[in-house]
């Protein structure tokens, strides 16, 4: 009979331990307000904003808001801390933790907030796919280096029209870490990475059901050049001539 006491005792006091640690946690909820629109600064409907505990925003997400509204808004509480925060909408309109895919829109890196207890912060984000995102990060990129050189066949042809991608890993991604505009005539590249270790890649697409591997490493410290990436049996495209009328 004692020791059913005691046991009593000490769940009755969990409980209400809990109790007050909920409540207290509610009490200092911080509220984020946030609105996305797409390049032409119209309002996103559907999108949604994903909070990361750290800069990490290549894995499972720790807290999405609610989607947004026709305006493009949407709130969300968040306990107090420090959070990495981007908007992604995803390209078959259904919700989706899983990996970033090229035909989705998210706003590029993570923004870095420090919220406190009770806060309203407001956050505005662009969405815009992977390709308008290279194009745009590519007009600042004064913190990073230029990585740059040829795509070639195994022919030794420079290849058109096709992208080139670093990986820190070897391991096959569903989208790459970083990657190219496609290549012009000359099979010239341009990509921009931080320093560190990466693996070069080149794909002749950039889709969603494929996976990219790149197996040639390089160590990053500066800027790169005369690089040459190998994409085995592929061949170039004809390059088209201009016909000038007398």
């Amino acid at each position: 009979m004692k020791k059913s006491v005691i046991l009593f005792f000490w769940f009755t006091a969990f409980w209400a331990m809990s109790i007050n640690v909920s409540a207290e946690t509610i009490k200092n909820m911080a509220l984020v307000k946030a609105r996305v629109t797409d390049v032409d600064k119209k309002p996103v409907k559907g999108a949604y904003i994903f909070f990361y505990d750290s800069a990490d925003t290549k894995r499972a997400v720790d807290l999405v808001s609610p989607v947004t509204d026709q305006n493009g808004y949407c709130e969300k509480e968040v306990p107090p801390g420090q959070f990495w925060v981007l908007a992604r909408l995803k390209s078959n309109a259904t919700f989706d933790m899983g990996p970033l895919m090229i035909e989705d829109k998210f706003s590029g890196d993570p923004i870095e907030i420090e919220v406190t207890p009770g806060e309203v912060l407001e956050l505005d984000f662009t969405v815009m796919d992977l390709l308008d995102t290279i194009k745009n990060k590519s007009k600042k990129r004064e913190d990073l280096n230029k990585v740059s050189g040829r795509v070639i066949n195994d022919k030794g042809e420079p290849l058109t029209d096709v992208f080139a991608f670093a990986n820190k890993h070897q391991s096959p991604l569903s989208v790459p870490d970083f990657f190219s505009a496609s290549t012009e005539n000359d099979g010239r590249f341009i990509v921009y990475l931080p320093n560190g270790n990466y693996n070069l890649g080149a794909a002749v697409s950039l889709t969603s059901d494929q996976r990219y591997k790149a197996d040639q490493p390089i160590k990053v410290a500066g800027n790169l050049d005369n690089l040459e990436v190998i994409l085995v049996g592929v061949k170039n495209k004809p390059v088209e001539e201009t016909v000038v009328n007398d």
